[in-house]
């Protein structure tokens, strides 16, 4: 992913988005952000997106049902899924997402990075 690049990140805790706005934002990225699953497909409705990195357990639509929903659409689209909370959910429900890539929290900053880099 090049810089200047749209970054859509999805995740319920307040702190954590803007951590990552700031983050991408100075490493040259374009970012929005959407507090569930729901204002995410709301927000790609309406502007154009390039990635999405998305917490797994939010409220009202969790990471899996918005990558579903994103995938469904456009299977190409690229998603990272991000989380604390791994086993809460079944590694198959994870595989099965297709998404690009699955980092756990806390997460570093240099493989976020290189993630979205290689993307």
């Amino acid at each position: 992913m090049k810089q200047g690049s749209t970054i859509l990140v999805v995740d319920d805790e307040d702190m954590h988005r803007l951590i990552l706005k700031r983050l991408l934002e100075k490493k040259g990225y374009t970012v929005l952000d959407a507090a569930n699953g729901a204002e995410g497909l709301e927000v790609m409705r309406t502007l154009k997106v390039d990635l999405a990195i998305v917490d797994l357990e939010m409220p009202v639509m969790d990471g899996l049902e918005f990558t579903r929903w994103v995938k469904d659409i456009t299977p190409e689209f690229p998603v990272i899924i991000i989380t604390a909370h791994a086993a809460n959910f079944s590694p198959q429900d994870i595989l099965t997402a297709n998404v690009e890539a699955f980092i756990q929290k806390p997460i570093e900053t240099e493989e976020l990075l290189r993630t979205i880099e290689q993307i």
